[in-house]
């Protein structure tokens, strides 16, 4: 008797999951985002979803973070006294990390050919606990809806009122836009990273971060694309940067290194020394060009191959007579202190040894000097 009980509740619990609608079987699965929910034309009781989402196919935002404000005051949201001091939002700082994330679409998700419109062109600041229009929401819970679900999934910064607004001492008091500590993003960037991978003749990689931002003129999203605040930086607020210590694949150095040719060119048995233009390239920038960035000699975006050894390359002004020759540390005697450059350096190809052959059978560089070592000076006498 017992055991038919149990085969009858069973019997019971099976029948009513193959009757529920498709969408109550499957609710905990879906995702947050629109098409989660918004999944019919016309909902039905066998399909009790939403209609479709018009977001989706209403963007029309493709500008660049660059042409934006750098912040903006959101300060239109009630029309009397408020809790609250309006909120000093860093427009700059979450349009360059949108680069990164899907671009303007996150917030500007419609807007007509022209220009960028304010939120409130569309929803309107609520003045009364009515909303004239329940397809859209107002103003405030516009820029709620928008701010808190990001914070909350990306785990960056707190969702309390405080996190983003200043306390008003006095409700009645004229508004002033305060900025809240969260509000700017000067979190330290990592200058060494030492990646392990699973590459037996090399399992270290030595990543020099602020190599490429600051020397080669980076930014975020020539390496990191499609990917979310979270990814880099620790939640719960702190602003420090948290970084793998791992990489599965090549495809964010690929898309400037070739990976497939000379593995040893960046795996090793032990962490690396940074980048050394001397070693490298076998030229030294530490008399006059350690202070010039990269892209000032190698002109195609993102490629640093080698470059002719010939000055005239960049510095096409030089002629005989007016180059000054004791900047390299060897001031010339009278004798050569007349001569044309590529009488001594063939080809007017600087980064070769000079030679004398063209005027000199028996004397050669350096054991005959043309002239006197001296300090050489600063690169202003150029």
């Amino acid at each position: 008797m017992k055991l038919m009980r149990q085969y009858s509740a069973f019997l019971l619990i099976a029948l009513f999951l193959v009757n529920l609608p498709a969408g109550a079987q499957t609710s905990g699965k879906r995702s947050n985002g629109c098409l989660g929910c918004h999944t019919t034309e016309i909902p039905t009781k066998a399909n009790p979803s939403l209609k479709k989402c018009p977001r989706a196919g209403m963007v029309t935002v493709h500008a660049l973070a660059v042409t934006g404000p750098d912040k903006i005051v959101l300060q239109k949201i009630t029309g009397g006294p408020d809790l609250y001091e309006p909120v000093l939002f860093t427009h700059k700082v979450h349009a360059k990390m949108s680069e990164m994330s899907g671009n303007c679409v996150l917030c500007h998700h419609y807007n007509p050919p022209g220009s960028v419109l304010a939120c409130s062109e569309c929803h309107v600041a609520e003045t009364s606990s009515k909303s004239a229009d329940l397809s859209k929401p107002g103003l405030k819970g516009a820029y709620h809806r928008q701010c808190i679900n990001c914070h909350r999934e990306s785990g960056l910064s707190a969702t309390k009122c405080e996190s983003c607004h200043a306390l008003k001492a006095d409700p009645s008091a004229p508004s002033r836009p305060t900025q809240r500590r969260s509000a700017e993003v000067n979190s330290t960037r990592p200058m060494r990273l030492v990646f392990d991978t699973s590459f037996e003749d090399g399992k270290v990689v030595t990543f020099y971060h602020n190599d490429h931002t600051e020397r080669f003129g980076l930014s975020c999203t020539a390496c990191h694309v499609n990917e979310r605040c979270a990814g880099c930086h620790k939640p719960a607020g702190a602003l420090a940067v948290q970084v793998a210590r791992s990489v599965g694949g090549h495809e964010r150095c690929s898309s400037c290194h070739s990976v497939d040719t000379n593995c040893s060119r960046c795996h090793d048995k032990e962490p690396r020394a940074g980048f050394n233009h001397a070693r490298r390239a076998r030229f030294d920038l530490a008399r006059f060009h350690s202070t010039l960035a990269c892209t000032q000699c190698h002109k195609g975006r993102n490629e640093y191959k080698g470059l002719s050894g010939n000055c005239g390359t960049c510095h096409a002004q030089w002629k005989s007579g007016s180059f000054n020759h004791s900047v390299t540390g060897l001031k010339l005697d009278e004798t050569h202190g007349e001569l044309d450059c590529d009488s001594c350096h063939e080809g007017r190809d600087f980064a070769r040894k000079p030679t004398c052959s063209s005027c000199h059978e028996d004397k050669s560089f350096p054991d005959k000097s043309p002239g006197t070592k001296v300090r050489s000076v600063g690169t202003k006498s150029l």
